[in-house]
C-alpha cells in the first residue's frame, strides 16, 4: 500500500480532518451570525437616518417660517410692542373686552336667571373623588 493511501486511510488523519471540519463549521457559523448582527445594525441606522432627515426637513420648514416677514412683524408687534411706520395702535384693556363679551353673550342668551352652584373647595373634591359621593 502506498504511503499516501495509508496516510489518508489512517484514523489519526480522519480525526484531524474531522477536527478541521468542525472548526471550519464553527468559524462559518460565527461569521454568519456576525453578518446578521451587522445587517440588523445597518437597518436600524438607516431607519434612524430617515428619522433624522425627516426632522431636518421639519426644522428647515420652521426656519423658513421664522424667517418669513409676516411672522417677524407679528412677533415684533406681540412681543416687543413695535408698530409699522404709519400704523396706529389702539390699547384696549382686558377688562373691557371680557365685559363686552359677557354683555354680548348675555344679550343673545334668554333672560332667564341662571343660578350657579358654588365651586367646591379642594377638600370636598378629594372627598367626592375618593368616596364617590
Amino acid at each position: 500500500m502506498p504511503p499516501i493511501k495509508r496516510l489518508l486511510g489512517s484514523k489519526v488523519f480522519l480525526f484531524f480532518l474531522l477536527l478541521a471540519v468542525i472548526w471550519l463549521g464553527i468559524v462559518l457559523v460565527k461569521t454568519a451570525y456576525r453578518r446578521y448582527q451587522l445587517d440588523q445594525e445597518i437597518s436600524s441606522l438607516k431607519s434612524e437616518i430617515e428619522k433624522l432627515d425627516k426632522k431636518d426637513n421639519e426644522l428647515s420648514q420652521l426656519i423658513k417660517y421664522f424667517n418669513n416677514q409676516s411672522f417677524l412683524e407679528r412677533e415684533a408687534k406681540d412681543k416687543l410692542n413695535l408698530k409699522k411706520e404709519g400704523e396706529n395702535v389702539v390699547m384696549v384693556p382686558e377688562a373691557a373686552i371680557s365685559r363686552e363679551l359677557s354683555e354680548s353673550s348675555a344679550s343673545s342668551a334668554p333672560k332667564a336667571e341662571v343660578q350657579k352652584k358654588p365651586a367646591d373647595n379642594n377638600f370636598i373634591k378629594w372627598w367626592k373623588y375618593l368616596f364617590g359621593h
